[in-house]
C-alpha cells in the first residue's frame, strides 16, 4: 500500500515514554495511526516473545502496554501518497491503513530483532517486569493510604 516507514528506537534507564513522530517529514504532535500501529506492535511483539521464552511466566505479574513502553524512547517517520491529517493543524494523522503497515512492519523487525539477539531481548523483558511490579507497588501503596 506504498507506505514507508522508519522507525528507529532505544530503551534507557528513565521511566517516561517519549515517542516523536513525523508523516512526510511534517512532525505530527499529537500522533495519529502511525503511531498507534507502532505501539500495538510493540506491545504484542514483545508480549508473545515474552510469553515464548517463559520469562514472564516467573515473574507472576500482569504486563500492561505502558508496562512495554517505560524507557522507550521511538522516533517515527511514515512516507504517504495521500496523508489524510485530522483538523487543519496537522499534527495527527487519520490514515487508517498506515497504522497496519506500521505495526506489520514493527512487528516482523521486531520479532527478527529478538530472535537474534536474545540477551538484549531478555534485558528489554526484564525491564518490562520491573516496570509492571513498580506500577503494583505503587497502587498498592496508593490503596494503603
Amino acid at each position: 500500500n506504498n507506505v514507508m516507514v522508519q522507525v528507529a528506537m532505544t530503551y534507557n534507564t528513565g521511566y517516561s515514554e517519549t515517542v516523536v513522530s513525523y508523516v512526510n517529514n511534517i512532525h505530527t504532535i499529537e500522533g495519529g495511526m502511525h503511531v498507534t500501529g507502532f505501539k500495538r506492535a510493540l506491545t504484542r511483539t514483545l508480549k508473545s516473545y515474552a510469553d515464548k521464552s517463559g520469562l514472564l511466566e516467573k515473574a507472576k505479574i500482569e504486563i500492561i502496554g505502558d508496562d512495554f513502553r517505560e524507557g522507550l524512547t521511538a522516533v517515527i517517520s511514515v512516507k504517504v501518497a495521500e496523508p489524510q491529517f485530522e483538523g487543519q493543524t496537522k499534527t495527527k494523522l487519520g490514515n487508517a491503513e498506515v497504522q497496519g503497515a506500521v505495526k506489520s512492519c514493527v512487528a516482523e523487525v521486531l520479532h527478527y530483532y529478538l530472535e537474534e539477539h536474545p540477551k538484549e531481548a531478555k534485558l528489554i523483558i526484564n525491564k518490562v517486569i520491573i516496570a509492571a511490579q513498580a506500577r503494583q507497588a505503587a497502587r498498592k501503596a496508593r490503596e494503603m493510604v
